[in-house]
């Protein structure tokens, strides 16, 4: 049997109001000689960057199924989560992104993808730009961030089950505007509308066997084909201290069982800095996003030699708190959960993860990240795990997104 916890998920996340938790990036302060070293370019146009991700720890169950996305934690040995090089291309009119990344799987061996490689004409007159390529499309708050820019270890549970398991990467093309709604600086508002076909995941579960089988029959519900995506987003500064942001996204298209797939997002964030526009000083941000995904599916069961056709929905929820207490130290709490689709065998999960970030570096360019996960999964043994990662970036902070 399964509850439904959607009506109380507001009321979980009002213990965070006060509570301490990242402000990725916002409180970076005036750079020292290791910052100078590190942030340097190719004639001022070619922007290359190292990012290098290790993580181990310990869990309850097994790590590969409670992984839920492509670069989780995938064994509790300390492995290479991600090596991810980088550059970027910023000129006046062109832009572009192009990153590799190679990881370990659950057996310790090596693979790797292409993540991103695309180009975007700006400055287009009228607030336009135009993205083409392969990337990581405008959906929600936290689809077009990589592993480098999470404030967690692992990715958002309703993400990575909605959009796939490295999110929404698609082959194609996005038009962008930066929409004229007056004059007032400290409203800001973007429009996006997009086009393509999702990039095939070439991430391994294993062995052939019915759980697999089920597993498989989940992943057939995300979109693979003639996606369209959207997505309408605004951020109002009320002074140098606090700035609200909220967005609607959605993406609709094939599904890997040749019919549709839509999703459809809110999402809603706070931000407070201490000092403002200026740099350094403590931060709190807290982020919300609801999900909601319609499935048409079909699916064979070779006993009764018979295709069964239906439509499914799912919600999907997670919330952020962030505390940036110093420079160098960032306590958070997340809260995630999804309602599950017993015909996919995707059950209902809630999971909890407090965790702390602490960087050697006040240009956070290393540093070491504990977090903790409670998982509440029905029909399931709740499972607790503790993760260790370790952070080193290297090259360029600037990326073009």
């Amino acid at each position: 049997m399964k509850s439904n916890l959607l009506p109380l998920l507001p009321l979980l996340t009002l213990p965070l109001l006060a509570l301490p938790l990242h402000a990725a990036n916002e409180t970076a302060v005036s750079p020292d000689a290791w910052e100078r070293i590190n942030d340097w370019s190719i004639g001022d146009v070619l922007f290359p960057n190292l990012h290098l991700h290790g993580v181990g720890g310990f869990t309850s169950g097994e790590t590969e199924e409670l992984a839920s996305g492509g670069h989780d934690p995938q064994r509790q040995e300390f492995s290479a989560q991600a090596i991810e090089p980088g550059v970027s291309l910023r000129t006046q009119y062109l832009e572009g992104f192009a990153n590799y990344l190679w990881f370990q799987d659950g057996d310790g061996d090596w693979d790797g993808e292409l993540e991103e490689a695309f180009g975007k004409i700006v400055n287009i007159p009228g607030g336009f730009e135009l993205k083409g390529g392969q990337y990581l499309t405008r959906f929600g708050a936290l689809n077009d961030k990589h592993l480098h820019a999470w404030d967690f270890v692992d990715s958002e549970m309703a993400r990575s089950r909605f959009l796939g398991e490295d999110g929404l990467l698609l082959r194609g093309g996005e038009l962008g505007w930066t929409l004229p709604l007056g004059m007032d600086p400290a409203f800001v508002s973007v429009a996006s509308l997009g086009f393509g076909d999702a990039r095939e995941h070439d991430h391994a579960h294993g062995d052939d066997n019915e759980h697999d089988e089920v597993l498989h029959e989940g992943e057939e519900s995300v979109l693979t084909d003639d996606v369209w995506t959207a997505r309408l987003m605004g951020r109002y500064r009320f002074d140098d201290f606090h700035a609200v942001s909220a967005g609607f996204s959605w993406a609709g298209g094939k599904n890997g069982f040749d019919r549709d797939t839509h999703v459809t997002g809110f999402d809603a964030e706070y931000l407070w800095r201490e000092n403002g526009l200026e740099p350094g000083g403590r931060a709190f941000r807290w982020r919300n996003e609801l999900l909601w995904r319609d499935v048409q599916a079909s699916t064979y069961h070779e006993d009764e030699d018979e295709t069964f056709r239906g439509n499914y929905n799912e919600w999907g929820f997670y919330t952020h708190a962030i505390y940036t207490w110093n420079a160098r130290l960032d306590s958070g709490l997340r809260i995630g959960w999804v309602e599950g689709v017993d015909d996919f065998g995707q059950d209902e999960r809630l999971r909890i993860s407090p965790a702390v970030s602490w960087w050697f570096d006040d240009a956070r360019r290393i540093g070491l990240r504990a977090q903790y996960n409670y998982d509440s999964i029905a029909s399931h043994d709740d499972e607790h795990s503790l993760w260790l990662q370790l952070n080193i970036a290297l090259g360029s902070n600037v990326e073009v997104r």
